[in-house]
């Protein structure tokens, strides 16, 4: 059985994908100039981790910046990492 699943839904409709704890799940939505990712992954102590990252968008004009981490509920910004 699957640990992830990421959705996303545009002008052609939906569509999903798996990811397991081994594998982890990613997903990129973005614009021309800016975006955000995230990057699910699994730990055998701390559960489903999610790290979120600002992106340059599609245009890649700027380095990815980490914005903060969710562990279980707990959302930590990039300052208290």
């Amino acid at each position: 059985m699957a640990q992830f699943k990421a959705e996303v839904k545009g002008n052609k409709g939906s569509a999903s994908r798996l990811g397991h704890k081994t594998t982890g799940i990613q997903g990129h939505v973005c614009g021309w100039e800016s975006g955000v990712r995230v990057e699910g992954h699994y730990d055998e102590e701390l559960g489903d981790i999610f790290l979120v990252w600002q992106t340059g968008g599609s245009g890649g004009r700027c380095r990815d910046t980490l914005i903060g981490k969710l562990v279980g509920n707990n959302f930590q910004l990039k300052e208290n990492i």
